[in-house]
């Protein structure tokens, strides 16, 4: 028996959660008298481990003190020491105190009465607005109902496209770049250009610091406030409508297009999910509440309010929603269900590639085959966990990956393209490899671009050392003539309202990618919960009929 008497300590049971901040949190789920529970459980020197797949920890709460400890051990040591003893003999008053079930399970004192809530309260984004307004920081219109209106859209050779317009990237300076240099920090931390491109957009005045003009000398400052202005050319995605499967008070579910991204990212604005939701069907508050790739389509799932998007996404972190996924895999998949529990780890963030690793986070997904011919298998996909890839990744382990998937489906992770997880080469230089291969297809900055390329995978494979140069690739590719650079002159002088001389994209002409090109054979079929279900037709590739 760790004590012999009532109300001392507690054993509170928490919940380790990741918030959608992304910042942990913990949440109090009971609390209940030592001496009690002592009775009834035995407690031993793990009784404080945390449980790594419920996320649940045993701990302590020390009435007299209003500490909580988080090992047997420290206990012990606690109830042996003099402050305890004292605490203990001389209880303190603990009606101004509570455990605060909202505050990882920790004494919180208690505060006055709080003023009800103004039916007319502010959201944050609304409040920051007011404060820059108070404080004259203008606001750009990109932050405002107008960036709606800052291009059109039009749509052509089955693709949906955007006019070229300006844009600035705003940031205050963060605290790894204080003291380098500015061209620096724009040729390490960004790469949407050439190095030699962000040179000349400082020296011309479009990177400001402080909304002042800088050098590329100039050495950042901490709170330095850095803008870039861009004639910002965003990738076509495809035509598809998209088809709104259910709309209530708090919900939005839509049938996702394969290529358009859930919401602005990269080269990717009015042509995301979000942009086209509120520009063409008036949604404008829409919170996606989880996330589809790019190239995959299906169901997805918008909240109309934060709160609710909240709810739904404890749902899924807790587990308790079921996903299910058709796709499209090279090889005869076996016919009996297949279990595939590999861990999953990210070795880069930058160009989103994910590996099987014994290091990796716990993963979990179910497959079943449904049809096999001509070489190709339709499969079900029921993933448990929600890793980055996780199906994709799993597939290309179980040799089996999909069959237009531009990544997962390479011979860049060797001969058998990652099967078993046999790569052939370290995680560093797997990266190295496919920002080379993603640069000269022009991926880093199109994925969609491959087809229209000249250069064929298994040539840049064996020749990647020998391949430096993305723009001039580009150029070669897709300007060969006196004839067709005139017409580019032409095409320039027509689109001249959208068209910006300082900009090198502009004097580019491009190839529209096939609209068969812009769909990966991965499907979101069905997402369900207790009480609710949306489910969207079967792809017409995922059946052989």
């Amino acid at each position: 028996m760790l004590i012999d008497k009532p109300g001392l300590l507690a054993v509170i049971k928490v919940e380790h959660l990741f918030l959608p901040s992304g910042r942990k949190n913990q949440a109090l789920l009971e609390q209940t008298d030592l001496h009690k529970y002592q009775e009834e459980h035995k407690i031993p020197d793990n009784f404080c481990r945390k449980n790594k797949e419920s996320n649940i920890q045993m701990k302590f709460s020390c009435w007299p003190c209003r500490i909580v400890i988080e090992s047997v051990v420290a206990l012990r040591d606690h109830l042996s020491g003099g402050k305890h003893l004292e605490n203990a003999a001389n209880p303190v008053d603990n009606s101004e105190y509570f455990i605060d079930t909202a505050l990882n399970g920790n004494w919180k004192k208690r505060k006055g009465v709080k003023r009800p809530l103004e039916e007319t309260r502010l959201s944050k984004r609304e409040r920051t607005k007011e404060n820059k307004l108070a404080r004259s920081i203008p606001i750009l219109t990109q932050y405002t109902e107008e960036k709606y209106e800052e291009t059109e859209t039009y749509f052509e050779n089955g693709l949906r496209k955007v006019r070229p317009y300006h844009f600035t990237f705003t940031t205050h300076a963060k605290g790894r770049w204080v003291g380098d240099k500015l061209f620096d920090v724009f040729a390490r931390e960004f790469r949407a250009m050439e190095p030699k491109e962000y040179a000349r957009c400082i020296e011309a005045g479009m990177v400001r610091v402080n909304d002042k003009a800088s050098s590329v000398d100039y050495r950042v400052q901490n709170n330095d406030f850095i803008s870039h202005t861009v004639h910002r050319h965003e990738l076509p995605v495809t035509e598809q409508k998209i088809n709104i499967i259910n709309e209530d008070d708090d919900w939005v579910v839509v049938d996702k297009p394969g290529s358009i991204p859930v919401h602005p990212c990269g080269r990717y604005r009015h042509n995301s999910m979000t942009f086209i939701l509120a520009k063409e069907h008036g949604l404008k508050t829409l919170q996606p509440v989880h996330r589809l790739d790019r190239l995959t389509s299906g169901v997805l799932i918008f909240s109309k309010s934060a709160a609710k998007a909240r709810v739904m996404e404890q749902q899924i972190k807790a587990r308790e929603v079921e996903k299910e996924y058709v796709c499209r895999v090279v090889g005869e998949f076996p016919e009996e269900e297949i279990v595939c529990e590999e861990p999953i780890e990210v070795i880069s963030y930058k160009i989103g590639l994910c590996v099987v690793d014994p290091k990796g986070k716990d993963c979990k997904t179910t497959f079943q085959r449904l049809e096999f011919k001509n070489g190709v298998s339709i499969v079900k996909c029921w993933p448990k966990t929600g890793r980055m890839h996780q199906i994709r990744v799993h597939l290309q382990f179980l040799g089996f990956p999909i069959t237009n998937d531009p990544l997962y489906n390479s011979e860049i992770f060797g001969p058998e393209k990652g099967k078993g997880g046999d790569l052939g080469k370290s995680h560093e230089q797997l990266v190295q490899d496919l920002i080379k291969y993603h640069t000269v297809e022009n991926w880093i900055n199109s994925d969609e671009y491959e087809a229209s390329e000249t250069v064929s995978e298994t040539e840049i494979i064996e020749n990647l050392d020998k391949i430096e140069v993305k723009s001039e690739i580009k150029e070669e590719a897709s300007i060969k003539t006196d004839a067709e650079k005139q017409k580019l002159s032409d095409d320039f002088d027509t689109c001249a309202p959208f068209c910006d001389p300082n900009c090198g994209e502009c004097k580019l002409a491009y190839k529209d990618p096939p609209p068969e090109s812009l769909v990966m054979y991965l499907h979101a079929l069905k997402y369900s919960g207790d009480g609710w279900a949306y489910q969207t037709e079967m792809p017409k590739w995922a059946t052989f009929l």
